[in-house]
């Protein structure tokens, strides 16, 4: 897809941008790993499983120059194998791919206005990521692209006020004449007022635009729109942000909004609470949300509720991380009458760094549905993983 291919072109112009005055020093670390594994249900429909092997190299690129400013891309790329891919006939070659890329960009541009933008890009073939993103595919797919991209330019009004315009956008793509091919956009405009120097609250009003493409007739969403727009939000929200310890936020929003498209309009609630603590040696997350978001099962608007816990430990040579989530999609006329699509997703690792270059690792995954509206059989994956990674040591 040559929506991935883009990224490093638009690094390169940017650096081509800059002025030939500005002072821009750039960082560079190339990464490989060798990856082996065993993933119990290929195809998500319990056919059966299959030992794995995988080589993905990489490169970080970080960029600082005059301004505050500082661009990082970090990006994979991998080739894959199943032991016994004649066993699958159902996803393709014998090889298989995968790319991810993560890029921010940060710069002050004076002394009241700055931005930043944040870029999360990924192309997988099951089972060959330990992504989570079995979550995400139905019974059949083999494949799921996703990009997210937020951009935000926050400028100061006063001592304690700013405004702050945002643009956060998500593509979801799992091949040729997929219902499933959607996008969303969310353009949001807000203000600021930092109350005293622990709480912050902030206004803003939001729209969300959800797109359908790439169907053609036969496999059109269920509106009978073959692309285009078919649902729109409109939202007001209330934010709250309480700064808990030097390392540890707290931050609430929420408020109303209001579906048009399918269904006619209907009102509906929007809810977000995080927790974040930072320190040197742990961080940990937890994330509750209920608002509309984007699927697999077809384009367009559905409830997503979640419910993420996440924490990353460095005891020494040892890098530990672990992640929890359920969640559950509803229909938006349904959210509080029907129970709707459930399920979960837990993953575990654990990496031993030997020496400055080399890091040693095992990772395991789980991704489960409870409840699962769209019949067929329950997606019931596991996924076991040893890691081998490389990466060049930077005296700083």
């Amino acid at each position: 897809m040559a929506a991935r291919l883009n990224i490093p072109l638009v690094a390169a112009a940017l650096l081509a941008a800059a002025p030939a005055s500005a002072k821009v020093y750039v960082e560079w670390k190339p990464r490989a790993s060798l990856l082996s594994g065993y993933n119990d249900n290929v195809l998500l429909d319990g056919s059966g499983g299959d030992a794995f092997g995988q080589a993905r190299p990489g490169l970080r690129l970080d960029v600082f120059g005059e301004h505050q400013l500082h661009m990082d891309l970090d990006c994979q790329a991998g080739i894959a194998r199943l032991l016994h891919p004649d066993r699958f006939p159902q996803t393709g070659s014998s090889i298989a791919t995968s790319e991810q890329c993560v890029g921010h960009y940060r710069q002050r541009w004076s002394t009241r206005t700055s931005s930043h933008f944040e870029l999360r890009s990924t192309y997988s073939e099951d089972p060959f990521a330990i992504s989570g993103l079995g979550l995400l595919l139905r019974a059949g797919q083999t494949q799921v692209f996703s990009t997210k991209l937020s951009a935000e330019v926050d400028h100061a009004v006063s001592p304690r006020g700013q405004w702050r315009f945002g643009l956060d956008s998500q593509v979801l793509a799992f091949g040729t004449d997929d219902p499933g091919n959607g996008a969303l956009f969310t353009p949001w405009l807000g203000y600021s007022h930092r109350m005293n120097p622990y709480d912050t609250v902030t206004f803003a009003a939001r729209e969300q635009l959800f797109y359908a493409f790439g169907a053609s007739t036969r496999a059109a969403p269920p509106d009978g729109m073959a692309s285009g727009i078919i649902t729109q939000s409109h939202a007001a929200l209330l934010g709250f942000e309480r700064r808990l310890r030097p390392w540890a936020t707290l931050k609430v929003s929420g408020g109303p909004l209001y579906v048009t498209g399918r269904g006619g309009g209907v009102f509906s609630p929007a809810a977000r609470l995080e927790i974040e603590s930072i320190t040197p040696t742990l961080a940990t997350r937890l994330l509750l949300t209920h608002d509309l978001v984007i699927g697999a099962s077809r384009a367009g608007a559905i409830v997503g509720d979640l419910a993420e816990a996440a924490a990353i430990a460095n005891l020494g040579s040892f890098t530990t991380g672990v992640r929890f989530g359920v969640y559950r999609n509803s229909d938006v006329p349904s959210q509080f009458s029907a129970f709707g699509a459930a399920g979960y997703s837990g993953e575990a690792s654990v990496d031993y760094r030997i020496g400055r270059e080399w890091t040693i690792g095992v990772a395991a995954l789980r991704d489960a549905r409870i409840n699962d509206i769209g019949g067929g059989r329950q997606v019931d994956r596991d996924v076991v993983q040893m890691r081998l990674t490389w990466e060049r040591f930077r005296p700083f």
